[in-house]
């Protein structure tokens, strides 16, 4: 019934009726005058076979001028052509009427297409009439000798038959416009409930939170018109409701920090959230997932689930953009489809405190372990009966004693790594030349360094007192140059710049010491992070001191650059923004 409805469309079948219109009229009109061109075609044939016997005798081709003139009928014009195409008669007598006519369609019929017959119809511009041309060959003993041409004045469509189709082409018409009346007649009558309903349906599209007023409407569509009322009215409370939680969801979609991607059953990337495009830096579009993604470990995971059809997990590691840790889940969608949704969570900084912590166990139990046991084993030794020797005790005491301040450096350093913001700004922040804080570190150094001859250049294009947190800008010091002697090599030289630009503070300290490697300058600033155990540790060192340096910084509103490398020695700049410490003081005074 349905295949039948959309066959009896009614637009379609007023095109198809158009169109039997049209081909009819074309038909109709073809015919007529097709009919009259055989007709008068016919006619020319039989009056050259009779011209024939006059023209042809025993010795070719024979042309008194003078019968051939009298047998020619009033509208009719004679050419007599030899076999090469040369006009030897024209009745028209005009001057035009000589040369070759070979071109002629209906002589080209004849000659060079072996035809008996040809004929054309067009305009002389011998006569400036249009006519109907019937050209036949002549042969004599099978030997073409020439070509007669008759033509007369065509005479196109009949009156009675233009009449005729006149009349065909008028009914045609009228049928045309009747069909096109009751068309539009029938279209009328099936839009009136649309046309009464569609203001309402665009008001209720318009205003879904609307409920819209029962108006009445024609008898015979009434209770139609009721059902649509009631059927509108609980769409578009379901669509209400379904916008809400698509917004909802959406918002969720875009904010959440878990990446999520869905593959269609073409295993293309359908969506993608924000935060799938941020960890891979790619816009997101419709794409094979393996175009899209390229790391090979993501790929499996997700050729695995599909050929399983189980969820699927597992870590990757990405190194562009940046590096990242991912962990990443993907499950199908339904038992129903093979839709796929995958699940990416970030952990990088889970892992990165994983491994902090691991190297925060290793070293600091080493670092702590190390005095502690000087501490004890000279502590038992003296017990032992080292005490009674004045020699062996002073110096195990003097031993204890180093061990004890390095347990206890290395306490207040990790105290002080422990510090926040808050307790930073707690400090008094006070009127400072920085220049006298640099130059008291390097008097509390010079015995480290002029015990591995290592001379300390400082110079300073700061001259007036500034607003700083004395401390944190002392502790920033102490650990830069404290590392700067440590892993300089003897007779080298350190080298100190204080700068300032558009109201920003510069210390640079450069080393021409040991140098950092590319690979560890990746994790060079992470707490507890030591860059090599074995040489930590013969230094004494803690790993702490660049921690330090950029916690602060960072607290002071700063940043720290590192520039080094193996061998040749390493430069570390720290910028800190003295309009930041100006308002943070103000502020300060201001609450007190």
């Amino acid at each position: 019934m349905k295949k039948l409805q959309k066959i009896v469309n009614p637009v379609w079948l007023v095109v198809i009726i158009i169109i039997l219109v049209l081909i009819g009229g074309y038909y109709t009109t073809y015919f007529f005058k097709k009919d009259v061109i055989d007709q008068q075609t016919k006619q020319l044939s039989k009056e050259i076979d009779l011209l024939i016997p006059f023209v042809v005798q025993d010795n070719g081709l024979v042309l008194d001028e003078e019968k051939l003139d009298r047998s020619v009928g009033e509208h009719e014009r004679l050419t007599v052509l030899d076999e090469s195409g040369m006009i030897l008669y024209d009745s028209s007598k005009e001057s035009l009427a000589k040369g070759s006519r070979k071109n002629r369609p209906e002589v080209k019929q004849v000659l060079e297409e072996g035809k008996t017959e040809g004929v054309s119809i067009r305009d002389s511009q011998t006569v400036d009439e249009k006519l109907i041309y019937v050209a036949k060959s002549v042969y004599q003993d099978n030997q073409l000798i020439g070509v007669i041409r008759l033509s007369e004045t065509y005479q196109g469509i009949s009156q009675y038959v233009e009449n005729f189709q006149r009349i065909v082409i008028t009914i045609m018409v009228l049928l045309f416009v009747a069909i096109l009346i009751m068309g539009y007649y029938i279209h009328r009558q099936s839009k009136k409930p649309i046309q009464f309903m569609l203001p309402i349906l665009r008001q209720a599209i318009q205003n879904p939170e609307k409920k819209q007023k029962v108006i009445d409407a024609p008898g015979e569509w009434r209770e139609l018109y009721q059902t649509v009322y009631e059927l509108m009215e609980e769409t578009n409370l379901l669509y209400y409701k379904q916008l809400k939680n698509e917004e909802t969801l959406h918002f969720l979609f875009e904010n959440l920090d878990i990446g999520i991607f869905i593959l269609n059953d073409r295993l293309e990337i359908t969506l993608a959230n924000q935060t799938i495009e941020e960890m891979f830096q790619k816009k997101w579009t419709i794409s094979p997932y393996d175009e899209w993604f390229t790391e090979p470990r993501l790929t499996e995971l997700i050729n695995q689930a599909v050929e399983t059809k189980e969820a699927v997990q597992g870590e990757i590691r990405i190194e562009k953009p940046r590096t990242q840790d991912l962990k990443i889940v993907i499950r199908q969608l339904s038992i129903d489809n093979n839709e796929y949704v995958g699940i990416i969570y970030d952990v990088t900084e889970v892992r990165q405190i994983e491994r902090v912590h691991e190297d925060f166990i290793s070293n600091i139990s080493h670092e702590l372990k190390t005095p502690t046991t000087s501490i004890i084993g000279f502590s038992e030794t003296l017990l032992a009966g080292a005490k009674d020797d004045p020699e062996a005790s002073k110096e195990f005491l003097t031993i204890i004693e180093r061990e004890a301040q390095r347990l206890m450096s290395l306490i207040q350093t990790i105290m002080m790594l422990l510090k926040t913001e808050k307790d930073i700004y707690i400090m008094d922040s006070f009127v400072v030349h920085p220049k006298l804080v640099i130059e008291d570190e390097i008097d509390r150094y010079r015995y480290k360094a002029f015990d591995k001859d290592i001379s300390v250049i400082f110079e300073s294009a700061v001259e007036e007192d500034l607003v700083i947190p004395n401390d944190s800008f002392q502790i920033i010091v102490k650990n830069l140059l404290e590392n700067a002697i440590e892993y300089s090599e003897e007779h080298s030289k350190i080298f100190i710049y204080l700068t300032q630009q558009n109201n920003e503070l510069t210390l640079k300290v450069e080393d021409t010491g040991i140098g950092i490697s590319e690979e560890d300058q990746k994790r060079i600033f992470e707490r507890f992070y030591r860059v090599s155990h074995s040489r930590q540790r013969n230094s004494g060192g803690s790993g702490l001191g660049l921690s330090l340096v950029k916690h602060y910084a960072e607290i002071l509103g700063g940043r720290v650059k590192l520039v080094s490398e193996l061998g040749e020695g390493t430069t570390v700049i720290v910028k800190i923004n003295l309009d930041i410490l100006s308002s943070n003081y103000e502020n300060k005074r201001l609450k007190e």
